[in-house]
Formats: C-alpha cells, sequence, structure tokens
C-alpha cells in the first residue's frame, strides 16, 4: 500500500511539474553555442597549436585558441577585421585580477573517468587537469554537497526519509526543497518541482540550465559580483537516461557553452566545474526491497511502533539504501541476502558507551572503531571490505599502532585505487554528524542493480545510475581555470582548495 502511494504521489507531481512547464513556455532556447569545431588549425614551432575558429559563421575566422603543448589554452586572440591576423591578443595569466569573474559550475552524476577521457582528447582545454573527488556516502547529491558547502548535517540521504515520528513523503518534501540546506549558496538551480520533466526531456532542459547560468552570471557580473555557483540536475538527467552518450553531449555541450563564456567576456571569466558523484555507467535491474523486507517476515510501514517494523524510503533510482528500524541488527543481517544487495551496516553502541559500525556481507561481518590515532577495522568472520590485506600491508609499515588503529590519512592513501575507496571513513561519517536523521540501516547494492521507487524505473529505463560504496559511483571530479587542484581528495575538502587555486567561494 505504501509503494502505491508513493506512485500516486509521483504520478500527481509529474502531472504537475508539466503543467508548470507548459505554463513557462517548456524550456526554451539553449544558449549561445561556440562552434563544435575549428575551422582551421596551424601547428607552430614549439608544440604550440593555433585553434581558429569562425563564431559570427560568416565563413572566416575570427577567433583563436593558442594550445600550449600541454594541451591547456592559456592566450586567446581576436580577428576583428577577418584578414588573418590578430588584432586583439589575451594572456588569460595577465589579466588583471580586479577585471575577473568566477563562475563554479555543479554538474549532477558525471564520472571523472568520462571528464579525463575528454580532457585527454583535446576537449576542456581552458581548464587544469580534473581531480578525483570522493563522495560521501550513501553516494547522493544532498549529502555531498552540504560536505562540499560544510552544512552538514543535512535533513538525510534524501526527500524521503525518517523523521523521529512517520516516514516522510518525499516528493512533498523535495518539490519544496525541504533536504535541499546548500541551496543558499547556489545562484542558481531549476526549480525542484521541474526536475521529473528535466529527467523527460534532458537535452532541452540542459540547454535551458545552461541558457540560464549565462543568464544570472551575467546579471550578477553586471552588479559586480565576484563569485556565481550554479547546480546543474540535468547531467543526471542524461546519463541516468542515456548513460554514456549522454554525459559525452554534456560534456561536448559544457566545452562548448565555456569556450563561448570566455570568448564574450574576452577572457574575463576563471569557470571552474565539478560533480557532486560518479556515475556507473551500467543498466541496473530494480530491487523491490520493501516488498522483499515484507516477504521475510518484516511489517513494511510509515511508523516504528513494534519490532519487526521498517520505514523503507523508496523515492529516487539508485544503487543504495536507507532503512529506519528499531531491529537494526537483524534487518542488517537478513537484508544482505536479497539478491543484488552487495553490503549492509549499522552502528551499535557498546557496553562502554563508544559507538561502532557494523558491516556485513554475504560472506563476512566487521567492525569499525575510531579513536584518536584513527580507524580500526577488525573481521569478524570473513571480509566484507575486502580490507585485511591492505591492513596487513600497513601493519608491515608500522603504520598500524598497538591496538590495531591506522591514521585516518594512512588507510585514505591505501584504499584509493580500491574496490571500495575510503570506506572505513565514509561509512563511519555516514553514521556520525552528516545527517540530522540519520538511518538505522544503510544498504550498498551491487552494480547492475538498483533500488528506489518502482514508478519512477518505469518511466526512466536507467542506463546509469550511483549511490553504492564502488569507485565508479563514487568518484566524482572538479577542475579549474584559476589553478590546479590536489589529484585526490574527499568532497569535504573540496571547497577550501578551490579557495587555495583563486576561486573566491567565501566571498
Amino acid at each position: 500500500m505504501n509503494s502505491v502511494k508513493l506512485a500516486l504521489r509521483y504520478a500527481l507531481w509529474t502531472i504537475v511539474a508539466a503543467a508548470l512547464m507548459g505554463g513557462a513556455g517548456c524550456a526554451g532556447a539553449g544558449p549561445a553555442m561556440f562552434p563544435v569545431s575549428a575551422l582551421r588549425t596551424v601547428q607552430r614551432s614549439g608544440g604550440e597549436v593555433e585553434r581558429w575558429y569562425d563564431v559570427d559563421r560568416d565563413g572566416r575566422s575570427d577567433f583563436c585558441e593558442f594550445v600550449a603543448p600541454d594541451g591547456r589554452v592559456g592566450r586567446i586572440g581576436y580577428d576583428r577585421n577577418e584578414d588573418g591576423q590578430i588584432d586583439e591578443a589575451i594572456d588569460l595569466a595577465r589579466v588583471p585580477a580586479d577585471e575577473i569573474r568566477h563562475l563554479l559550475i555543479i554538474l549532477d552524476s558525471v564520472p571523472i573517468s568520462m571528464v579525463r577521457e575528454f580532457q585527454a582528447q583535446g576537449r576542456l582545454g581552458y581548464f587544469w587537469p580534473a581531480t578525483q573527488v570522493i563522495c560521501p556516502f550513501p553516494v547522493m547529491t544532498d549529502p555531498a554537497l552540504v560536505e562540499f558547502f560544510g552544512t552538514a548535517p543535512g535533513p538525510s540521504v534524501e526527500a524521503a526519509y525518517y523523521d523521529g515520528q512517520r516516514l516522510r513523503d518525499g516528493y512533498e518534501v523535495y518539490a519544496a526543497g525541504g533536504n535541499t540546506p546548500w541551496h543558499d549558496h547556489a545562484d542558481y538551480h531549476l526549480n525542484t518541482v521541474l526536475h521529473a520533466v528535466a529527467y523527460l526531456s534532458q537535452p532541452e532542459w540542459y540547454g535551458h540550465e545552461l541558457r540560464r547560468i549565462s543568464e544570472v552570471f551575467t546579471e550578477r557580473s553586471r552588479r559586480g559580483e565576484r563569485m556565481t555557483v550554479a547546480y546543474v540536475v540535468s547531467t543526471s538527467a542524461l546519463g541516468s537516461r542515456r548513460g554514456r552518450d549522454g554525459h559525452a553531449l554534456g560534456l561536448v555541450w559544457l566545452d562548448r557553452f565555456c569556450q563561448q563564456m570566455v570568448w564574450q567576456t574576452r577572457g574575463r571569466i576563471r569557470i571552474s566545474i565539478m560533480s557532486d558523484h560518479g556515475h556507473n555507467l551500467l543498466p541496473s535491474e530494480w530491487i523491490p526491497l520493501a516488498d522483499e523486507l515484507e516477504r521475510l517476515g518484516y511489517r513494511v510501514g510509515s511508523r516504528l511502533e513494534r519490532p519487526g517494523d521498517v520505514a523503507v524510503p523508496e523515492f529516487g533510482v539508485v544503487s543504495c539504501g536507507a532503512i529506519y528500524t528499531h531491529d537494526a541488527a537483524c534487518v542488517a543481517r537478513d537484508v544482505v541476502h536479497i539478491r543484488g544487495i552487495e553490503l549492509s551496516a549499522y552502528c551499535e553502541c557498546g557496553d562502554d558507551g563508544a559507538d561502532s559500525v557494523v558491516v556485513i556481507g554475504r560472506v563476512g561481518r566487521a567492525r569499525i572503531t575510531q579513536s584518536s590515532a584513527g580507524f580500526r577495522y577488525v573481521p569478524e568472520t570473513g571480509d566484507p571490505l575486502e580490507m585485511v590485506g591492505i591492513i596487513e600491508k600497513l601493519r608491515q609499515q608500522s603504520r598500524v599502532d598497538a591496538n590495531g588503529f591506522a591514521a585516518d590519512k594512512d588507510l585514505f592513501e591505501a584504499t584509493l585505487s580500491h574496490v571500495y575507496p575510503d570506506a572505513v571513513a565514509r561509512l563511519w561519517r555516514a553514521f556520525h554528524g552528516l545527517f540530522e536523521h540519520v538511518p538505522d540501516v544503510f544498504v550498498s547494492v551491487e552494480d547492475g542493480f538498483e533500488v528506489g521507487s518502482h514508478l519512477m524505473t518505469t518511466l526512466v529505463h536507467m542506463q546509469s545510475t550511483h549511490g553504492n560504496l564502488r569507485a565508479g559511483s563514487s568518484f566524482g571530479f572538479a577542475a579549474s581555470m584559476a589553478g590546479q587542484l590536489p589529484p585526490i581528495m574527499r568532497m569535504a575538502d573540496l571547497r577550501a582548495a578551490f579557495e587555495r587555486a583563486g576561486v573566491p567561494l567565501r566571498d
């Protein structure tokens, strides 16, 4: 009954959104876009390449990007009379600081792997090489961005959550922006009521969002604002509906949009780009999580009143889940035996009052504890996070103390290429300070599976998703025109890294 009610809510929400869209004249025109390719290229001695473009579309080149041997565009030039000679040359590094305006674009769901492919092939040439950013777990937009903006704890994982009294209706919360305190830090974001139609018509709404970002940036710059922050939801729609092809379209348009912004500001802009998390680039099969828990004997509902009651938010279509219950140990033990569920975790308080996070897989169970010395991972049976070899290697390097604790920094560095990157710290953080309404059990789903709204899976056949502890989902990216960022970092550290690179996010 609960899933039917939520399905009807979603259908109504979609109808309302479509009506609002019609009243607003649909998505409208896209932004002015830079030419997709150069009119001609010239190879110069020393490895520099001149890329000449016909920006005014009259068949003659009028603008040049000077591409250094490392692939970055450091200089631009304007040929005003189109005689083949540069009339105004601009070294981007020498533009006076007081003339520069900054734009940060947060792209939903764009994976680092594809950004690196595009940069290696010559696109996004105004940016320094992209860096890897590890999203908190669960790998979702709201937890990621409350970490980025430093506003944690957020209400919960997503808009549907148990508030201590009842399961909140996710569609009502979502439409009201009730799980997005980070919105206060964004100068542009699409009205949440319109997200549904953005998923149903992705390219048009992506164009709409890019145009609105250009308009908001221009208006704020006219008022003397140095910094504009924008969040784009439609890149998630592109990837979810079209997989790799959707993200490829999104990145080509993004590159052309950025080139256009540099051209029209005469190099007086510094754009930074980032994603909230990655995408696994795999189609997935839906798991009826609430139904499976009912078959196991649990009572699924909107309130927790008796032993065996569970509240299961089923809102987005993702590879992670949250379960609220008074029987966390039992639910976590049983849920991993559902097909497609890879790991579960719950928080347990010991007799001494100290917390530990228990991680359960089909082949094992382990316990995570924290102290001033760092984290300790102790397998009780098996090795659900596949950490035993890593811990042993750290022990051999004298980086594990006598009580079994390893420094957070050492564990972070040792697990960057692991199947579950930075999993120990991320699981601990999920239960400690990231959320106001902390789920009792977290679930990480295998790649190739998904949980969430059944109706949404019938409307949007997912070709890529996110949410779990695995690398494809967990690694987003960041890159800036302003300066080089560290090669890899947590989302919680990214804002400070941008600021050190010269992006004035605190202005």
